[in-house]
Protein backbone atom coordinates (compact mmCIF):
# COMPACT_ATOMS: atom_id res chain seq x y z
CA UNK A 1 0.00 0.00 0.00
CA UNK A 2 1.43 3.40 -0.96
CA UNK A 3 1.52 6.35 1.38
CA UNK A 4 -0.14 9.41 -0.11
CA UNK A 5 0.93 13.01 0.52
CA UNK A 6 -2.19 13.71 2.61
CA UNK A 7 -0.85 11.24 5.17
CA UNK A 8 2.40 13.16 5.66
CA UNK A 9 2.38 16.55 7.36
CA UNK A 10 4.50 19.09 9.17
CA UNK A 11 3.39 20.33 12.58
CA UNK A 12 4.53 23.25 14.67
CA UNK A 13 6.35 22.57 17.93
CA UNK A 14 6.44 24.59 21.15
CA UNK A 15 3.58 22.91 22.99
CA UNK A 16 0.40 21.03 22.13
CA UNK A 17 -1.64 24.24 21.82
CA UNK A 18 0.90 26.39 19.97
CA UNK A 19 -0.53 28.00 16.83
CA UNK A 20 2.29 30.48 16.14
CA UNK A 21 5.25 29.66 13.87
CA UNK A 22 7.34 32.19 15.84
CA UNK A 23 6.91 30.02 18.95
CA UNK A 24 7.81 26.78 17.12
CA UNK A 25 11.01 26.37 19.13
CA UNK A 26 11.09 22.61 19.75
CA UNK A 27 9.80 20.59 22.65
CA UNK A 28 6.32 19.10 22.43
CA UNK A 29 4.68 18.77 19.00
CA UNK A 30 1.73 21.08 18.45
CA UNK A 31 -1.68 19.97 17.23
CA UNK A 32 -1.42 22.75 14.61
CA UNK A 33 -0.25 21.69 11.19
CA UNK A 34 2.21 23.84 9.26
CA UNK A 35 0.21 23.83 6.06
CA UNK A 36 2.55 25.63 3.69
CA UNK A 37 6.12 24.58 2.96
CA UNK A 38 7.05 28.19 2.23
CA UNK A 39 9.83 29.40 4.51
CA UNK A 40 8.39 32.91 4.53
CA UNK A 41 5.49 31.50 6.58
CA UNK A 42 7.87 29.92 9.11
CA UNK A 43 9.98 33.01 9.83
CA UNK A 44 8.75 36.56 10.36
CA UNK A 45 9.81 39.30 7.97
CA UNK A 46 13.23 40.75 8.70
CA UNK A 47 13.04 44.11 10.45
CA UNK A 48 15.24 47.02 9.28
CA UNK A 49 17.29 46.71 12.50
CA UNK A 50 17.86 42.97 11.88
CA UNK A 51 18.86 43.65 8.28
CA UNK A 52 21.38 46.27 9.38
CA UNK A 53 22.91 44.19 12.18
CA UNK A 54 22.45 40.72 10.70
CA UNK A 55 20.34 38.00 12.25
CA UNK A 56 20.24 34.26 12.87
CA UNK A 57 16.88 32.69 13.82
CA UNK A 58 15.78 29.09 14.49
CA UNK A 59 12.53 27.14 14.15
CA UNK A 60 11.60 23.50 14.67
CA UNK A 61 8.94 21.52 12.84
CA UNK A 62 7.83 17.94 13.35
CA UNK A 63 7.27 15.81 10.25
CA UNK A 64 4.50 13.35 11.11
CA UNK A 65 3.41 10.18 9.33
CA UNK A 66 -0.38 10.04 9.68
CA UNK A 67 -0.63 6.81 7.65
CA UNK A 68 -1.12 3.30 8.99
CA UNK A 69 2.05 2.22 7.16
CA UNK A 70 5.73 3.11 7.59
CA UNK A 71 7.06 5.96 5.45
CA UNK A 72 10.32 4.44 4.23
CA UNK A 73 13.46 6.43 3.45
CA UNK A 74 12.08 9.92 4.10
CA UNK A 75 14.40 12.75 3.10
CA UNK A 76 14.24 16.56 3.23
CA UNK A 77 15.78 19.14 0.92
CA UNK A 78 15.34 22.79 0.04
CA UNK A 79 13.46 22.73 -3.25
CA UNK A 80 13.80 26.50 -3.60
CA UNK A 81 16.61 28.37 -1.86
CA UNK A 82 15.79 31.86 -0.65
CA UNK A 83 15.69 34.42 -3.42
CA UNK A 84 17.59 37.08 -1.46
CA UNK A 85 21.37 37.15 -1.87
CA UNK A 86 21.56 38.25 1.77
CA UNK A 87 19.64 35.32 3.29
CA UNK A 88 20.44 31.63 3.62
CA UNK A 89 18.47 28.74 5.05
CA UNK A 90 20.01 25.64 6.57
CA UNK A 91 18.29 22.55 8.00
CA UNK A 92 19.19 19.85 10.50
CA UNK A 93 17.62 16.54 11.49
CA UNK A 94 17.21 16.16 15.26
CA UNK A 95 17.22 12.39 15.76
CA UNK A 96 16.23 12.71 19.43
CA UNK A 97 13.52 15.25 18.65
CA UNK A 98 12.77 16.52 22.14
CA UNK A 99 15.04 19.51 22.68
CA UNK A 100 13.73 23.04 22.76
CA UNK A 101 15.39 26.44 22.82
CA UNK A 102 14.65 29.45 25.01
CA UNK A 103 14.08 31.84 22.11
CA UNK A 104 14.48 32.09 18.35
CA UNK A 105 18.01 33.46 18.70
CA UNK A 106 19.29 30.36 20.55
CA UNK A 107 20.77 27.51 18.53
CA UNK A 108 19.68 23.95 19.31
CA UNK A 109 22.57 21.91 20.73
CA UNK A 110 24.49 19.21 18.92
CA UNK A 111 22.99 19.56 15.45
CA UNK A 112 24.78 19.82 12.13
CA UNK A 113 23.09 22.26 9.76
CA UNK A 114 23.44 22.06 6.00
CA UNK A 115 21.82 23.50 2.89
CA UNK A 116 20.68 20.52 0.78
CA UNK A 117 19.50 22.01 -2.53
CA UNK A 118 18.63 18.76 -4.31
CA UNK A 119 17.32 15.28 -3.64
CA UNK A 120 20.85 13.95 -4.11
CA UNK A 121 22.01 16.15 -1.20
CA UNK A 122 18.87 15.64 0.94
CA UNK A 123 19.02 15.01 4.66
CA UNK A 124 17.90 11.45 5.38
CA UNK A 125 15.17 11.32 8.03
CA UNK A 126 15.05 7.52 7.97
CA UNK A 127 11.97 5.35 8.16
CA UNK A 128 9.06 6.98 9.97
CA UNK A 129 6.65 4.45 11.42
CA UNK A 130 2.88 4.89 11.43
CA UNK A 131 2.07 7.88 13.67
CA UNK A 132 5.82 8.50 14.01
CA UNK A 133 7.51 11.87 13.99
CA UNK A 134 10.85 13.25 12.79
CA UNK A 135 12.06 16.62 14.11
CA UNK A 136 13.65 19.09 11.71
CA UNK A 137 15.27 22.41 12.65
CA UNK A 138 15.57 25.39 10.32
CA UNK A 139 18.13 28.18 10.61
CA UNK A 140 17.70 31.48 8.74
CA UNK A 141 20.78 33.68 8.48
CA UNK A 142 20.54 37.27 7.29
CA UNK A 143 23.85 38.98 6.48
CA UNK A 144 24.65 42.29 8.17
CA UNK A 145 23.80 45.20 5.90
CA UNK A 146 21.17 43.22 4.01
CA UNK A 147 19.21 45.12 1.41
CA UNK A 148 15.43 45.19 1.54
CA UNK A 149 14.11 42.39 -0.65
CA UNK A 150 11.08 40.23 -1.07
CA UNK A 151 12.25 36.74 -0.15
CA UNK A 152 10.89 33.23 -0.39
CA UNK A 153 12.03 29.63 -0.34
CA UNK A 154 10.50 26.15 -0.09
CA UNK A 155 11.36 22.78 1.36
CA UNK A 156 10.29 19.33 0.23
CA UNK A 157 10.13 15.92 1.88
CA UNK A 158 10.17 12.79 -0.23
CA UNK A 159 9.45 9.23 0.86
CA UNK A 160 11.10 6.21 -0.65
CA UNK A 161 13.89 8.16 -2.27
CA UNK A 162 16.40 8.99 0.44
CA UNK A 163 19.96 9.43 -0.85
Amino acid sequence: MAIIAANLAFYLTGGAGNTLPAASLGGVISSTAFTDNTLQNLFANVSPAEALAGSVKYRALSFKNLAAETAYAAALFLSQETTSAFTTIAVAFDSVGTQSVADEDTAPAGLSFSTPLSLAAAIALGDIVASGVARVWFRRTVSAGAAVASDSGKFTVVVGSAP
